[in-house]
């Protein structure tokens, strides 16, 4: 069994570790819609409620927090204190954003986006997954933000059936999953993508499960939460599945490994917990440029 360290959450996702040894995480159902700090002794605090459905969190070198899925599915950033400072709605010229999901800094200090490409209504049926999720209109997408700027620079992939998780690789790629289909796609920023993994033998079509978030080990194996199937899967730098870690419940939607990267955390949405694992190999550094 992995340790459980904080309870109560409610469909807590995009877990990231802090300094002090705290994490932050957002919490995604109708009744928190929060950004919340958890205490090392797994006690919660609501640092603040960005509106919309937050979904997505990455921090950046001044300590500020940027949160996929703010108020009309915007990208927002929030200020140690809780504080909007800035949100970004789209490319310019372009429909705005989905749904936004996850978020990853780059080696370039950019900001890098997936948007799942179907509107929260059309996926959800009050607090559940809609039964026709399959068959609804997907476009999901991955984005290159400026963040100095506040601006959408371009648009990197189209076409993706519930683009979910996102991460850079040692090797300097950008990695994203593909919950529907099974797959993790890679990319060299400015050129196209190939696909590097695919982690279920078919679609799940009559329930949502498949790849969601990402995080790497300085290895190069990759660490994909897999959604609906209570697990995390193990991906090695050759695209192969090298192993798998069960999670206390169903629904692990992201990981991400402490700082000093012994420990990978989880967030799991059928229980409400934030889980603890000790880390099979040093995890790799995030990047948290300042802004």
């Amino acid at each position: 069994m992995n340790e459980t360290i904080a309870t109560g959450l409610r469909l807590p996702e995009g877990p990231v570790a802090l300094a002090d040894g705290r994490f932050a995480l957002v919490e995604m159902d109708d009744s928190r819609r929060s950004l919340t700090l958890i205490a090392t002794d797994g006690s919660r605090r609501e640092l603040c409620r960005p509106g919309g459905r937050p979904t997505g969190l990455a921090l950046d070198g001044d300590g500020c927090f940027w949160v996929a899925g703010g108020p009309d599915n915007s990208l927002v950033r929030i200020s140690p204190e809780g504080r909007t400072m800035e949100v970004i709605e789209g490319l310019e010229g372009q429909p705005p954003f989905l749904y936004p999901n996850d978020l990853a800094f780059g080696p370039d200090g950019l900001l890098y986006m997936t948007d799942t490409g179907v509107r929260v209504t059309d996926l959800f049926g009050g607090a559940d997954i809609s039964p026709d999720f399959f068959r609804a209109s997907y476009n999901g997408r991955v984005y290159q933000i400026d963040p100095l700027e506040g601006r959408v620079l371009r648009t990197l992939a189209t076409g993706l059936l519930f683009a979910n998780g996102i991460a850079f690789g040692p090797d300097g790629l950008l990695y994203y999953s593909e919950t529907l289909t099974g797959r993790i796609y890679r990319q060299i920023l400015g050129g196209k993508q190939e696909l590097f993994a695919q982690t279920m033998p078919a679609p799940a079509v009559d329930h949502l499960s498949g790849p969601a978030g990402l995080a790497f080990d300085r290895s190069g194996v990759l660490y994909c939460a897999m959604y609906g199937q209570g697990e995390i899967c193990l991906v090695d730098p050759k695209g192969k599945i090298a192993g798998h870690i069960r999670t206390n419940g169903a629904k692990p939607g992201n990981i991400a490994f402490t700082l000093d990267g012994k420990y990978a955390v989880i967030t799991e949405q059928e229980h409400g917990v934030l889980e603890r694992i000790a880390a099979p190999r040093l995890g790799l550094p995030l990047f948290m440029p300042s802004v």
